[in-house]
């Protein structure tokens, strides 16, 4: 090879060109991409774990308003009973309101009180006979539903059992309603704090929320009623409490006293989940419910993918040019083996014929040197210039070919694995939310394949049926919970729905008795769902126990036919009972009666002694009524003191008569009360329904009505065909 002419400039080789190229190439992708990543990642980091936190936030306001409605329901519930409606002693009501205070023992205290403001009986004996008539919850709750702000315990605390954690409490009132309408009285439970720090330690750690996530419970204003440690009792002002009065949840980046970041979803209770208004209910506190999290843990996922791409862009760098430098070494080395041979041939030959001018390359170094070796044998090998020439340009031209193909198909690996991660890694984090979703859910779910295998069961379903999910997995769910009776038409109901479908049952709930691992039955209501697969198809089914709903529907259904005074049929059930009675007359062409029965001077007795002297007289008559007449008659109170006997199977209307004057002199007796003795009579209209006579409920009662009023005139028994 001849060496270079001193007084030319070394030119840069191409080898270092290439490899320099390559390189900056992939430098410069690879910092593209990560302020892409940096972009987007971080954005949908920051969405996914708001979003997770927003669950925790609602759920906590769900359970505070849960928490209160039910204490509303159970003061509901327990106003309608006969022991707090009309107790006989403060024993009475007090064992009614410590059986509800064993049931539920977040009940602190619950206690009843007169309108006067004397409480008359509470669990324990605490504070009876004091006068709380200035109490916030005897006030607020002689009217309506009311539940009190969080507040320390004062008088009552000094009375309950000593506690390492002060005494706090959410006091819930409301009024026992009359038959009148007026309040009878006040009941009130106070709820003791300690259910909303399980409820917190429930949602934090079975859930699995990253380190540094806590949960705030502010007043209105701004007061921490419940927090990490040492944060109670403090006074907070940021930017997630100020938007979540506004009763619409969401979350936001922002900075805490502390000086640290944090991510923080809001919410208010008392607001309703499900609408978009900010109306919240009137008995529920309004709370300011905050989770927070570390901005750098709730981001961390996204910053960890930022250090891998860096990392596997700094690998690829230094791949890509030792690449490129091999590559451009061998593309090279020809064109050096070229130089040195035409070297060899001109040192050869007659150097001193005159050569014809030709350009200069001043590209890279090896094309500098091959220019100057073509200019000193451009006389005997134009030719082989002209072909070394063209060789050259389609050397150059397909390393910028394979350059561009080996950046591009880098971008597009790069590409290709960054959204392979990210769609891994979003993946596990839902699979895990469903599994959280599913553990945590108030309903039982199983799944189950089409022939009725159980192929996942969630902890509610353990606690609703018995069996432990890894009892039951593998297992056919007909042979566990179904009556033999009934697991045929089960598995003939599972192949006509994987076949056909089933409009009428599928995305439907459905009522279902089942066995428990007790042999207990239960009362279900099932909700199944059709999922097909690639590998098949399975079915979801979610159970929902209803067995003491219907108990509870059972028996207010029953309370709402009967008197609560005197336990007799009222007039929805009166109405009911001479419908069916004139349809049996017709049937059998016989007569019926109605008797409207009127106490005299019923009025000036209550006067004189007392509504609870005139209660137990209308008891008494009551008794006597149903005394007097045969077991299949029915008697019945209207309202007041009027009352209604039905009188069946009657074969003229002289019998009907009969009843009535053996029916005067049983009511002219003496009634013996608490206090004294009363003598009075009674009216007694009749109508007399015949076969043939229209089917007519308000006509007849009328007549019944207006015979009373004429027999109350005359002093006479009077009797309506």
């Amino acid at each position: 090879m001849i060496a270079p002419s001193p007084n030319r400039p070394q030119r840069p080789r191409l080898t270092t060109l290439v490899a320099t190229g390559l390189s900056a190439a992939v430098l410069l992708t690879v910092l593209t991409l990560l302020a892409l990543v940096h972009h987007y990642a971080l954005r949908d980091a920051e969405r996914a774990a708001g979003q997770r936190l927003q669950q925790l936030s609602w759920q906590m306001r769900d359970t505070l308003n849960r928490a209160v409605q039910k204490a509303i329901g159970d003061i509901r519930l327990i106003s309608a009973l006969p022991q707090i409606q009309q107790p006989r002693s403060p024993d009475e009501a007090r064992h009614v309101l410590e059986s509800l205070q064993k049931a539920f023992p977040d009940y602190a205290w619950l206690a009843l009180a007169h309108p006067d403001g004397k409480l008359y009986a509470a669990t324990q004996g605490t504070l009876e006979g004091q006068d709380i008539s200035t109490r916030n919850w005897f006030v607020q709750g002689r009217e309506r539903f009311y539940a009190s702000d969080f507040h320390a315990a004062t008088l009552l605390g000094k009375k309950l059992p000593a506690s390492s954690d002060p005494w706090r409490f959410v006091d819930i009132a409301g009024p026992v309603p009359a038959a009148d309408g007026r309040s009878r009285a006040v009941l009130c439970v106070q709820m003791g704090w300690g259910w909303a720090r399980r409820q917190v330690q429930t949602m934090l750690v079975p859930q699995g929320q990253p380190p540094g996530t806590e949960i705030f419970i502010v007043r209105q204003d701004g007061t921490v009623i419940l927090g990490p440690q040492g944060s109670e009792e403090t006074i907070l002002s940021t930017d997630s409490l100020t938007l979540s009065k506004s009763g619409q949840p969401g979350a936001i980046r922002e900075r805490w006293a502390d000086g640290q970041r944090y991510l923080t979803a809001y919410s208010l209770s008392g607001s309703s989940a499900s609408s978009s208004s900010s109306s919240s209910d009137p008995a529920t506190p309004s709370w300011s419910v905050l989770v927070r999290q570390p901005e750098a843990v709730a981001l961390a996922a996204a910053h960890a993918l930022e250090r891998r791409i860096l990392l596997a862009g700094a690998a690829l760098v230094v791949l890509v040019a030792l690449l490129g430098a091999i590559l451009t070494r061998r593309l090279t080395k020809p064109l050096e083996a070229l130089s040195h041979d035409i070297g060899q041939r001109l040192a050869a030959q007659d150097s001193r014929a005159p050569l014809p001018p030709i350009a200069q390359v001043e590209s890279f170094h090896e094309a500098q040197e091959l220019s100057h070796m073509l200019a000193q044998l451009v006389r005997k090998e134009e030719s082989h210039l002209d072909s070394l020439r063209t060789l050259n340009e389609s050397l150059e031209s397909t390393v910028q070919q394979r350059t561009r193909e080996i950046a591009g198909k880098a971008m597009l690996l790069e590409r290709a694995l960054a959204q392979e991660q990210s769609t891994q890694m979003l993946l596990q984090e839902r699979a895990a939310e469903l599994r959280a979703i599913l553990d945590n859910a108030y309903d039982a779910f199983i799944a189950l394949d089409p022939g009725g295998v159980v192929l996942d069961w969630n902890l509610q379903a353990e606690k609703l049926l018995g069996w432990r999910r890894s009892e039951v997995i593998g297992q056919p769910l007909a042979a566990m919970v179904l009556p033999p009776l009934l697991r045929r038409a089960y598995e003939r109901d599972m192949r006509q729905l994987a076949e056909n479908g089933g409009d009428a049952v599928l995305n439907r709930r459905i009522e279902l008795s089942l066995h428990n691992r007790d042999g207990q039955e239960l009362t279900v209501e099932v909700a199944l769902a059709y999922v097909p697969r690639s590998s098949g198809h399975l079915f979801i089914a979610f159970l929902h126990d209803i067995s003491e709903r219907k108990s509870l529907f059972a028996s207010m259904e029953a309370m709402a036919l009967r008197d609560t005074l005197t336990d007799l049929p009222n007039r929805r059930a009166l109405m009911v009972a001479l419908d069916e009675a004139i349809q049996r007359a017709n049937r059998l062409r016989q007569n019926c009666a109605v008797f409207f029965v009127d106490l005299d001077r019923f009025k000036q007795i209550n006067d004189r002694y007392g509504h609870e002297e005139g209660d137990e007289l209308l008891r008494q008559f009551a008794q006597r009524l149903r005394d007097t007449v045969r077991k299949t008659d029915t008697v019945g109170r209207l309202a007041g003191d009027e009352f209604v006997v039905i009188l069946e199977n009657l074969q003229d209307d002289a019998a009907a008569q009969e009843t009535a004057d053996k029916l005067r002199p049983a009511l002219l007796q003496p009634f013996r009360l608490k206090t004294t003795s009363v003598a009075l009579s009674a009216s007694i209209g009749i109508a007399v329904h015949h076969p043939d006579d229209p089917h007519d409920l308000e006509m007849l009662l009328g007549r019944a009505d207006r015979a009373m009023y004429q027999d109350k005139q005359t002093g006479k028994p009077q009797r309506r065909r």
